[in-house]
Formats: structure tokens, sequence, C-alpha cells
């Protein structure tokens, strides 16, 4: 693929989120070309981003984005930080399956189609998964029972339908992003420094995480080496469990390294009360990257340790 400055235009779908602009800040410090399709934006961006708008449903003049674009980078979708009514998960699902169509067919019917497309997944294709078994990763078998796991099979299943002999297609099953501004980690950072940060639920739950300079990283890893194709886990190969990651951040932030634990019943509740999903706090996801490993991708913060003290200085 080529990096000569004129020809490198990224797409970024959805990327008016908190991931899209951490991708955006850094391909425009780079000075690519970078265009977001989003439905609408209130978010800052870099000046030098264009900003199209789609409705992530259906085909439009949008497509001429695509045309001769270096990248494609899918990451629209409802969010999963919500209740699971059903209205909540027909949303849930549906913005992902029709975002992956559309996209699919403004490929299909363009005449300079885009090298690489990347698409958003998650963690959660492979179910719950703790104790001491050693962690999955991308030689595992994606066979998880419930909501999420069956929206990121569904989700999966409909961006590899379609092939192009000359589309490389890279689906990133994305772990718990810890980033600076958005996201859980500054919230659980919070209740750390307010003495709360005890472990969620029974503690013994798994967590797979990622800095999001990795998670940056790693897509534009992804992107460079054009061999690359397929499922990739992007998660620190590290994984640690609810008690472990709440320590290290009571070590760092809390009063005399003192934190109240949030059992299983409060947890839920307060879930409940904030319009919040107590599945992302209590359940078990303990995810590793083989394939990460084997291309040799180097992580910037492979330890919990250093990425908190980076996070938070």
């Amino acid at each position: 693929m080529s990096t000569s400055t004129d020809r490198y235009k990224v797409v970024l779908a959805g990327g008016s989120g908190y991931l899209g602009r951490l991708l955006a800040n850094s391909f425009s410090n780079d000075n690519r070309e970078v265009i977001i399709l989003s439905r609408s934006s209130n978010s800052p961006l870099p000046t030098s981003v264009n900003v199209v708008h789609w409705d992530g449903k259906t085909m439009g003049s949008w497509k001429e984005t695509l045309e001769g674009a270096s990248a494609l980078i899918n990451l629209a979708g409802r969010s999963v930080d919500c209740r699971y009514t059903k209205k909540n998960r027909v949303s849930i699902l549906q913005s992902r399956i029709d975002s992956t169509r559309a996209l699919s067919e403004a490929v299909e019917a363009s005449s300079d189609k885009p090298k690489v497309w990347l698409n958003a997944s998650s963690m959660a294709t492979y179910g719950q998964h703790g104790g001491p078994e050693p962690p999955l990763d991308e030689h595992s078998p994606t066979t998880g029972k419930g909501f999420l796991e069956e929206v990121t099979q569904a989700w999966e299943n409909e961006f590899f339908k379609s092939s192009w002999a000359d589309v490389r297609k890279v689906a990133l099953r994305i772990s718990f992003v810890l980033g600076r501004e958005s996201g859980a980690f500054p919230l659980l950072a919070q209740f750390a420094r307010l003495g709360l940060g005890g472990a969620q639920g029974s503690g013994k739950q798994w967590m797979s995480w990622l800095h999001e300079d990795d998670f940056v990283g790693i897509v534009r890893f992804l992107i460079e080496h054009n061999t690359l194709a397929g499922s990739y886990n992007l998660a620190a190969p590290h994984p640690l469990t609810n008690a472990e990651f709440m320590k290290c951040l009571r070590t760092k932030l809390a009063p005399l390294g003192i934190g109240l634990p949030a059992p299983a019943i409060g947890v839920r509740l307060g879930c409940f009360l904030i319009g919040s999903a107590p599945e992302l706090a209590l359940q078990s996801r303990k995810v590793v990257s083989a394939r990460l490993k084997e291309a040799g991708y180097q992580f910037k913060y492979p330890l919990l340790d250093n990425a908190v003290d980076n996070l938070i200085a």
C-alpha cells in the first residue's frame, strides 16, 4: 500500500466518537487526509478533518469519499453502555449491521476501492471466560452465548459476507480501552480517588484491557502491514482480575490506598440508576492476541502499572 502523503486518505465511518477522534488526531498529525462519516458531530476534531454526513444505514453521495482511500475504518454502532431493553437491543444490533452493510454496498460501487477495510468488533464474541485457564486468543472458538456475544458474531458475519480481491479486510475485536478523556477509565479513577475503588462484584472476573496509544498503534500497524487480514484481538498481553485492576488504581490514587468494594447487588443498582448495563462491570473477559504477537507488534504499554502511570500523569 502506498504511504505517500499525496495519496494517503483515511475514511472513518462513525469516527466522531472517542476512538475515532484518537485515530483522526493521529493521522492528521502525519498530514494525512482524514474524512469522517458522521450522522452528527459536535465533538472537537482537528481543523484538517473533513466531516461528511451519512445516515449510517443507506448508501448515498458519501460513497464518493471511499474512492482511492488508503484505508476505510468503520467504528459505527450504538454504544452498549445502556440498559438492555428490547428497544435498545434492537438498536445496538441494527446500528452495526446497517452501517456495515451500507459500507459494503459503497465499496462494491467504488471504481477505486479502499486498499484495506478495518471493521470494529468485540472480544465478546468469545463469551465469558476466567479462572486459572489460559486466556483465549484468535485461535479459540467464537461460540459465546449471550446478547453481546450474539451481536458481535452477527456483526462479523455481515462484515465478512462480501469480499473483493483488491480489498483486504480486518475485524478489530476491541477490548476495554483505557483513555484519558473518555470511556470507563476516568470514572474508575475518580472512584479510586474518592476511596471507592474496591473490587466490583466478586472481583474474580477478568478484564482484558488496552491503552489508548496501543489502540492507535495496532490500527496503524494493521493498515501498514499489507499481508495481515482476518480477525485480530486488540488487547494487552496481560489481562487482570477486577480485584487486581482496582488494586492498581487504589495504590496510585486512593487516600491511604483504601477503597470500599462494590458488591454485585450494589453494581446492579448503581447501573440501573445511571442507565448503564451491569454486565459491562461484572462480565469476565480473558483475551489476548496471538496473531499480533506472531506479526511482531510491540506493545507500548503491555503492563497495567505503566499504562495507569501514563494516563494519570
